[in-house]
C-alpha cells in the first residue's frame, strides 16, 4: 500500500500572512488540527511549513482556549484576543516539517510519524503540496485490510525461525478452496507469528490443517458472521 492510496487530497492550506484569527477560525469551523502553510494557498503551492492545533493554543493566553468558546460568540472572541497577539502563520509554523511522497510505502510514513511523535505528514511532489497523510488515514487503511463482510477466519500461529510460511498457507487455501483475504508474516515479532485471514466454506478444515502442520495456534477469530436471530 502506498501513501497516495490513503492520503487526503483536498487539503486546507493558508498563506504565511494568514493571521492567528484566520487560522483559529478555519480550524474551528472545519474541525481540523493542522494547516500546511504554502506559497500559493488554494493551489499546489510550495510547502513552507505547518501550523498545528497546539501551535494555535499556545499562541493564546494560558487561560484562553479558542476552540472551547461558546459557538455564538466564538468568532468575535477569537478576533478580540488574536488581534492583541498579532501573530501570523509565518510566525507560528514549524519550518521544514518532515514530509513524504505519494509513492512512499504506507508503513514508511507510519514509521516516521511513530519515531518522531507527529500526527501527520505533508505529501509532496516536486516540492509542491499534493496531499496530507494522517494517523487517522493509516488507521483507516488498517481497518480496510482486515475488515470483512463475509464469513472468514483470522488465524494467528507461531513460526519457526527463518521459516517461509507462504507455501503452507497457499497449499491450505488451495486444498480447501479458500481465499486468502489478508496475510502477514511477522518474523521479528516476539515470538515470530503469521496472521492469515481466510474466507470460504471449509474454514474449520483449514484450522485443523494449521494444527496438523505442527505450528502453535495462538489465536482464532471468527469474522463476518451474521448475528443469530432473536427469539
Amino acid at each position: 500500500m502506498f501513501v497516495s492510496m490513503w492520503m487526503t487530497r483536498d487539503v486546507r492550506t493558508v498563506a504565511p500572512t494568514a493571521t492567528l484569527t484566520e487560522i483559529a477560525t478555519l480550524m474551528m469551523r472545519q474541525r481540523i488540527r493542522r494547516l500546511p502553510v504554502v506559497s500559493a494557498p488554494g493551489d499546489r503551492g510550495t510547502l513552507l511549513g505547518i501550523v498545528t492545533h497546539s501551535d494555535v493554543l499556545h499562541a493564546f493566553p494560558p487561560d484562553i482556549n479558542p476552540f472551547a468558546i461558546n459557538a455564538a460568540e466564538s468568532i468575535a472572541a477569537i478576533q478580540s484576543i488574536a488581534d492583541r497577539v498579532n501573530l501570523t502563520a509565518g510566525d507560528l509554523m514549524a519550518r521544514e516539517p518532515r514530509t513524504t511522497t505519494p509513492d512512499a510505502p504506507l508503513e514508511s510514513a507510519a514509521r516516521v510519524m511513530r519515531d518522531h511523535k507527529i500526527g501527520a505528514l505533508p505529501v509532496l511532489t516536486n516540492h509542491a503540496l499534493v496531499g496530507l497523510i494522517t494517523e487517522s488515514d493509516i488507521f483507516r487503511a488498517m481497518v480496510e485490510v482486515f475488515e470483512t463482510r463475509e464469513r472468514a477466519v483470522r488465524i494467528t500461529f507461531g513460526l519457526k525461525p527463518g521459516e517461509d510460511v507462504l507455501p503452507l498457507v497457499a497449499e491450505i487455501a488451495r486444498k480447501r478452496a479458500l481465499r486468502v483475504t489478508s496475510f502477514m508474516s511477522l518474523p521479528r515479532h516476539d515470538p515470530p507469528v503469521c496472521v492469515v485471514q481466510l474466507a470460504g466454506a471449509k474454514l474449520d478444515e483449514a484450522l485443523d490443517d494449521v494444527w496438523k502442520s505442527q505450528h502453535r495456534v495462538i489465536n482464532v477469530v471468527q469474522l463476518g458472521l451474521e448475528e443469530a436471530p432473536k427469539a
